[in-house]
C-alpha cells in the first residue's frame, strides 16, 4: 500500500511541478498569457465533455473559437462598444450552445457541468479585463486553491480516516479537507501579517474561496460517479484530465465574478 502512495505521490508532485512551471511562464507575460492558458483549457476540456457526452457539436472549437474572437474584438475595438458588453454577448451565446448542444434528459449533468465550465472561463476573462485587478488575481486564486488541494492529500493520506462522502468520493477525508484548508488559511494570514494589511474581508474571502473549491472538487467527483469513471482524461499523469485538475476552479473563479459585482 505504501509503495502504491509513494508511486501516485511521486506521479502527482512531477506534474504538480511542470504545472506550476507553466503557470508562472503564463503569469509573467500577463493579460495576453491568461487569454491563452484560457483558450488551451477550453479547448481541452470541451474535448473531454465531448468524448464523454458522445455530442454531435464539437464545443471545443466553437467555443475556443469565441473566445478567441473576443480577444480580437475587445482588442481592436471593432464593435465600439464596451469591453464588459461584448464580453456578455459571447458569454451568453455560448452558454446556449453548451447548454442546448449536451442537454440529455438521462443526464442532465453534461450541461450543467458545461455551463460552469464557460463560467469559470468568462469569469477569469472579466477579472483580466478589469485594470485594478489584471492577472494578479487569478494568481492568488489558483495559489490558494492549488495549496488547499495538495495539503489536503498529503494530510488526508497520512491522517485521514472519516470519509466525507464515501459514495460520491471515497479518497475526501475530513482530516484532509480541515487540514488543507486550515495549512492554506495559515499561510495566507502570514503573508497578511506580513504585508500588513489590515483588511479582513480578504481572510474571508479566502475562506470563501476554499469552501467553493471543495465544492467544485466534489462536484466533478459526483458527476464521474454518475459515468461511473475515475477520471475524466489522461493528459496529466496522476492527475487525470484537464477538468479533473480544474474542478475546484468550477464556482470559485464566478463566485469571485458575483462577489466584486457587490464591492
Amino acid at each position: 500500500m505504501r509503495i502504491n502512495f509513494q508511486n501516485e505521490f511521486s506521479k502527482r508532485l512531477t506534474t504538480s511541478l511542470i504545472l506550476i512551471i507553466l503557470l508562472i511562464g503564463v503569469f509573467s507575460i500577463g493579460n495576453i498569457g491568461i487569454y491563452l492558458m484560457v483558450m488551451v483549457l477550453s479547448f481541452f476540456s470541451f474535448s473531454e465533455i465531448f468524448k464523454l457526452s458522445k455530442s454531435k457539436v464539437r464545443l471545443h472549437y466553437y467555443i475556443t473559437f469565441l473566445i478567441l474572437l473576443n480577444f480580437f474584438i475587445t482588442k481592436s475595438g471593432l464593435l465600439n462598444l464596451f469591453d464588459h458588453l461584448v464580453l456578455i454577448i459571447f458569454y451568453t451565446l455560448s452558454s446556449l450552445i453548451i447548454i442546448c448542444s449536451l442537454f440529455q434528459k438521462s443526464n442532465i449533468h453534461f450541461s450543467i457541468l458545461g455551463f460552469l465550465l464557460n463560467s469559470t472561463f468568462f469569469s477569469i476573462i472579466y477579472l483580466i479585463s478589469n485594470q485594478n485587478l489584471e492577472y494578479k488575481l487569478i494568481f492568488i486564486i489558483v495559489t490558494i486553491i492549488s495549496l488547499c488541494d495538495v495539503f489536503a492529500y498529503l494530510i488526508g493520506k497520512r491522517f485521514g480516516k472519516s470519509k466525507i462522502f464515501p459514495k460520491i468520493s471515497p479518497n475526501k477525508t475530513i482530516e484532509g479537507y480541515i487540514g488543507g484548508a486550515f495549512c492554506s488559511l495559515s499561510f495566507f494570514s502570514l503573508i497578511f501579517l506580513y504585508l500588513n494589511l489590515k483588511d479582513l474581508n480578504l481572510i474571508l474571502y479566502v475562506i470563501i474561496i476554499i469552501v467553493a473549491s471543495f465544492l467544485g472538487d466534489l462536484y466533478v467527483s459526483f458527476f464521474k460517479r454518475k459515468l461511473n469513471i475515475k477520471d475524466l482524461g489522461k493528459i496529466f499523469p496522476g492527475h487525470g484530465g484537464v477538468l479533473d485538475r480544474i474542478d475546484s476552479w468550477l464556482f470559485s473563479f464566478p463566485l469571485t465574478f458575483s462577489i466584486l459585482q457587490f464591492i
